[in-house]
């Protein structure tokens, strides 16, 4: 489990984050409760907080065929992308291991991006040597919540407008048999919906949080890093 420590900058009270060796990775699954709920844009922003804040070596997993990831990658690596994939496929190949050939992936400040991976994919990346892995699991359907359910920390987000409450209620209905709802998960609602979270977490006993508008999921202000590090456990609500 990866254990957050912090020193005190000489000459001034504020405190900064020394990243231990983990002798485990992490997995943070976020699922939406319906198309559109802002899934992918928490996954980048997470990713980008735990590589750059954080200083956490993190992968972003795209579990879902929208392929929304891939339109991050900068132009300038798409071609050497592309080649070393084609490259490292075409090696494990001709030794009959197709176990080593490489995802498609590439980085982007400071984060290795996984767009449209298979699920059977995940345990390989699970032995790569990151501390964190942020799944992006897409709307919820069954595929998504099987292995939503296999992650250490589990996201959801969704929102509370009258016209979509019905999806946070549907997310309960499917996952009331699996698990006990309260341990390990983060319930989001999406900022300026109509209904007041705090009625809804009450009626299902809950805690929930709004997610705050964040202008570039690249660059994380200040005002934004406790959100973050609640997500991530290193503070509690």
């Amino acid at each position: 489990m990866f254990r957050p420590s912090y020193r005190r900058k000489e000459g001034d009270g504020i405190f900064y984050f020394d990243r231990n060796e983990t002798k485990a990775h992490i997995t943070i699954g976020i699922l939406g409760c319906h198309p559109g709920a802002g899934v992918t844009q928490l996954a980048i922003s997470l990713s980008t907080y735990c590589a750059s804040r954080r200083r956490l070596r993190t992968a972003c997993l795209e579990l879902h065929k929208r392929s929304e990831l891939a339109r991050l990658i900068p132009e300038s690596a798409l071609a050497d992308s592309i080649h070393r994939h084609a490259l490292q496929c075409s090696k494990a190949a001709d030794t009959a291991d197709t176990s080593k050939a490489e995802f498609f992936h590439f980085r982007l400040h400071g984060v290795d991006y996984y767009p449209n991976l298979a699920p059977d994919a995940v345990p390989r990346l699970l032995n790569m040597g990151y501390d964190y892995l942020i799944l992006d699991l897409g709307s919820l359907n069954e595929s998504a919540a099987a292995e939503f359910l296999r992650c250490d920390r589990k996201i959801v987000l969704g929102s509370l407008a009258l016209w979509k409450t019905w999806s946070y209620e549907e997310f309960f209905k499917q996952f009331n048999n699996f698990t006990n709802l309260g341990e390990g998960y983060h319930y989001l609602v999406q900022v300026g919906t109509f209904q007041n979270h705090s009625v809804f977490s009450r009626q299902h006993s809950i805690s929930m949080q709004e997610v705050p508008f964040i202008k570039n999921p690249f660059h994380i202000e200040k005002e934004h890093f406790l959100f973050f590090d609640i997500l991530l456990s290193f503070y509690s609500l």
